[in-house]
This record gives C-alpha cells, structure tokens and sequence, in this order.
C-alpha cells in the first residue's frame, strides 16, 4: 500500500509538472519556511533532555547556518530551472523576482541566499517591515491588523480534544516511547529517570495560559516540538551525532519522532480559528498578488513573489485554507527547513486563469548531503487540492480562489 501511496503520489506530480502546451505560466507566490537553522535552544539546555553531548552549531541560535545558505541557494537554483524553462522568467533580467522576508536574521538571510540562486548576477533586494517592527504578514496580532477574540481561539483549540488533552496525548504513545528511547538512548522505554534530566514521560498534558495569541499547550507534544525540531535541524545541517556517541539517529527514527511535533502543531496552529487570526491577512496578500490586485506584494514589474516566513506562518494558511500536503520521509502537514507552498496563476488554452497550488520541500537527504537540484532531480513535491475551488484536474479557478480566501477570513 505504501509503494502505491507513493507511486500515486508521483504520477500527481508528473500531471501537475506538465500544463498543457498551450497553456501558459504569469504569475508565482511563493510561501516558504525559512532554511537550516541552528537550535532556538542553547546546547546546555537541549542537554538537560538528552543523554549525549548536543552538537554545537558556529551561528548563533536561530541563525541561518552556512550550510543552510548553501541549501537555500540550491532550490533558489532549481525555481529559477523550472521557471525558466516554463517561460516565465528570462534569462536576464534582474526585476523578475521580488523578495519579501520576516524581520528576523533566518528569514532575511534565506531570502538572500534563495536571490543568488534564483537570480543569480542581480543585486537581489530584500524587503522587510524595517528592524524591530512587527509585519503584519507574519504577526497580524503584534502589528495590530488583527484584533482576536482570544477566548473564542482558545475554545476551538480546546473543542477538538473535548477539553482532555491528556486523552489527546494518549494516542500518541508510540512516538513517545519512541522519542524518549533516541533521546535517553535506552532500549526500552520508558528510560530510567537520571537526576538533572528531563524525560518526555514527565512532561504533563494540560493547556497553559503561558501563550501569545491562543492557547499554550503543555505536556510531551510540546516537549518534543521545539526538541525535535532542534534534531532535525542538526540532522539537515549535517551535524556528526554518531562522533558525539549517539546510537541509532537516522532518516528512519526521525520520523518515528515526528508526529509528536505534527500534532502540537496541527492543534495549536492549523485549528481554522487560530489559523484564520495568524493567516488571514498573509492568506488575502497572496490573493492580492495573484491577482495582480491593491494590497498586492512587490511591484507590478515582478512575475514571482517570494515571500519568507516560518513553520508556523505555512502552517496556519495551510489550516485557513484546508491544505493538506505530504512528502515522503516527512510526516503529512510537515514543514521542513525551506518547504514553500508554491501558487501558480495559469491562463489555460481555454482563456480561463487558474491557480495551480502545490507543496515543496527537499528530502532528508538532499539536506543532509547538499543534492544539487535539477529539473532531473527535483526536490519531493506535492500537488494540492484547494477545497471550495480546485476542480478534478487540480485547477482552481482564480476568481474562486479569492472568494475561498474571502470566506476562510469570514468564517
């Protein structure tokens, strides 16, 4: 089942690289998550969960790595392939492409490495809201675009686990057991408790009022949120955990680990209330864009705008929008290091413009190994289903795109 999964999957890939020939490409948002960075935690502090030394990165925390700059510049490379080759861009010229990026050092520096890949020979400019400010893009609330109504995000989180998230928790047993074997590198779990160390096990399932705009979620998901995402990207990074003693870290027991994240991330972000107050306003800029409308971003010179934010900027428009996306090695809704939601705008042969909408990422190991990407060898990509507008071949109609944005926002 799982190779048919697979081969399903990358026939829906092959039908949605290919358009019509006489179709014909005007337009590309793209949405990403910012590349490899170093841990948001101090080696010291992930050490109080691990029981073998925590790789030190040479960046600060939460600073794009040189290797995730490299990274960025190679699927920087791969768009500007793609989109060369399907007529949108031309080989020169240093307008086509207009960036825009969170005001944090990752995004900024993503945003940058993506340019020399992507336009490659330009004095590529990055946009931001300007230092210390906050973009309403990204943090609607903090910028004051948004006003919630914090009570009503936190009963909708707390409605999709009737109000017990230890009963929520307990479903994710296996992947518990599984992320405290990696991480106390014992042989069966749970691991003995050793003094001064914390354990997945001990971590209490409950919501916390410690939160900015919704709902603050405690217990093992959110333990293993921020340290798994710390393992990833290390992992992506290249970082030697087998020289520092660790036994049995790979592609395979990562993601065994991973739903933990996925599902404090599914909750806490891509709840449609929670989601609608974090993207609503990001979800109507790409519409603007795509129509070439007032509230657009870039100028009207530029044919691709790539916009840079974090995980959870693609995961609340993924959840205003019901997007769902899956690639392998990854678990469904993953958001790794550089992954885009990527919005096409086609004019079919028929005249009708169209959104074309899917979701890329680069494979485990093509971080971990810096894989040059080519049309050959392409990073993982998954087709997207808009519900409310895509049609049986995926297309969704443009000026029903808007309307579905219009509702979500609504809603």
């Amino acid at each position: 089942m799982r190779v048919l999964a697979r081969l399903a999957l990358a026939a829906m890939a092959v039908i949605s690289a290919a358009p019509a020939a006489a179709d014909t490409l005007e337009k590309v948002v793209i949405v990403t998550r910012h590349g490899v960075r170093a841990a948001m935690s101090s080696p010291e502090r992930l050490e109080t969960a691990t029981a073998r030394p925590w790789p030190r990165f040479s960046v600060p925390a939460g600073h794009l790595t040189a290797n995730g700059a490299e990274l960025s510049t190679l699927f920087g490379g791969y768009y500007r392939a793609l989109y060369v080759k399907q007529g949108l861009l031309a080989v020169a010229d240093c307008g086509q492409v207009y960036y825009w990026a969170n005001v944090t050092q990752r995004t900024i520096a993503t945003a940058e490495a993506l340019g020399q890949g992507l336009s490659p020979g330009c004095a590529a400019q990055v946009h931001t809201v300007g230092e210390g400010k906050a973009d309403p893009m990204f943090e609607p609330v903090a910028a004051g675009v948004v006003k919630p109504d914090i009570a009503k995000a936190r009963a909708a989180v707390a409605g999709r686990v009737g109000g017990d998230l230890a009963a929520w928790s307990a479903g994710h047993g296996d992947a518990i057991a599984s992320l405290d074997q990696l991480l106390m590198q014992c042989d069966v779990a749970p691991c003995p408790a050793v003094a001064g160390k914390r354990r997945v096990y001990d971590a209490k399932p409950g919501f916390s009022a410690e939160a900015d705009a919704t709902v603050g979620i405690d217990g093992p998901e959110a333990f293993a949120s921020g340290v798994t995402e710390s393992l990833l990207m290390a992992w992506a990074d290249g970082q030697d955990f087998a020289g520092l003693g660790w036994r049995g870290l790979n592609e395979a027991s990562l993601l065994r680990v991973f739903p933990l994240h996925q599902a404090e991330f599914d909750l806490r972000l891509r709840t449609p209330e929670v989601a609608r107050i974090g993207a609503g306003h990001l979800a109507e800029r790409v519409s603007a864009t795509l129509n070439d409308g007032p509230g657009a971003v870039g100028d009207a010179r530029a044919k691709m705008v790539v916009i840079v934010g974090h995980d959870g900027t693609l995961a609340m428009l993924g959840g205003l929008l019901g997007l769902d996306w899956v690639a392998p090695g990854y678990q469904p809704g993953q958001i790794a290091p550089g992954g885009a939601l990527v919005f096409e705008r086609w004019k079919r042969d028929d005249g009708a413009r169209v959104i074309r909408a899917r979701y890329t990422v680069q494979s485990l190991s093509q971080l971990r190994e810096k894989t040059p990407l080519t049309l050959a060898a392409p990073p993982a990509v998954s087709p997207i289903f808009v519900p409310g507008c895509s049609e049986a071949s995926l297309d969704c109609p443009l000026d029903r795109f808007g309307a579905v944005v219009k509702e979500a926002i609504a809603h």
